[in-house]
């Protein structure tokens, strides 16, 4: 299936896409209607397609380009999100537990309860604006994650504290 197809059948209701190959697929730009005034906080502008709800549990999706997708609620668990591009996008309440996020981007991306138990973070990109509010119990590699610019304190299982807050201005 391609991002066209996947698209063409979530606008036509369907919401369970488990399981389903969609290596490299684009499925950001695709213009829908929306509320502007819903999109109107600082991350929500580029948000470009609404795929809220939808299940890509178990998924493959190495390489997607998911910039500016709103994946609000989605379920995402187990799927393969290596290299995938999530700038901008609205990650809010979305399950991605076991999801493999290894160098991942998610610039500006919208991670206010996200479920990241258990995600292979290794060498992801995280770099959001606001507070950093993701459950990420048992999440592998939070250490390689490059926090640049962000001002966060993370304490893992294991008693790391990841700390960006002590800046020498």
């Amino acid at each position: 299936m391609n991002g066209k197809q996947l698209l063409r059948r979530y606008a036509a209701g369907e919401r369970d896409f488990s399981g389903v190959d969609l290596k490299g697929a684009n499925l950001s730009g695709v213009h829908r209607r929306f509320d502007v005034d819903a999109y109107a906080e600082p991350y929500r502008q580029g948000i470009t397609s609404d795929l809220s709800g939808i299940n890509l549990s178990g998924a493959d999706l190495t390489q997607a380009d998911l910039r500016g997708v709103n994946l609000e609620g989605a379920n995402l668990s187990n799927a393969n999100l290596t290299r995938a591009d999530l700038s901008k996008s609205n990650l809010t309440n979305t399950d991605l537990s076991g999801a493999n996020l290894t160098e991942a981007l998610l610039e500006w991306a919208e991670l206010d309860g996200t479920n990241m138990r258990g995600a292979n973070l290794f060498d992801a990109v995280i770099r959001v604006g606001d507070a950093f509010s993701p459950d990420l119990t048992g999440a592998k590699n939070v250490d390689t994650v490059d926090f640049t610019g962000m001002a966060i304190e993370l304490t893992l299982e294991d008693g790391t504290v990841i700390d960006t807050t002590d800046y020498d201005w």
